[in-house]
């Protein structure tokens, strides 16, 4: 799978999920695995309570964490929600162009 910045982002069905010491907890009903995440896989979890764009995920963790790199951190971002569609816990979609 390959990720662009302009796709839209969001949380898959069937999961179940909690916040427990600060880590975000998910765990997928198809295979029964549970998934831990980090500070910063925590917090971009927390931003898909709504869809949102690549893009404006990494603003918002640039606006949040300080000493974020933007070369080097988004194309770890990039790597995490990649990871996290081929695990079932996200969507990927791209954005349609409105035809008028």
């Amino acid at each position: 799978m390959s990720l662009h910045q302009n796709q839209i982002v969001f949380r898959a069905g069937n999961l179940a999920q909690r916040l427990f010491e600060e880590r975000m907890l998910v765990i997928t009903a198809h295979n029964s695995t549970l998934h831990r995440f980090n500070e910063v896989g925590t917090f971009l979890w927390q931003q898909l309570d709504a869809p949102k764009t690549v893009d404006r995920l990494i603003q918002s963790v640039a606006e949040s964490f300080q000493g974020f790199d933007a070369k080097r951190d988004s194309r770890d971002i990039m790597r995490f929600l990649e990871e996290l569609g081929k695990k079932k816990l996200i969507e990927i979609k791209d954005i349609k162009a409105n035809v008028e």
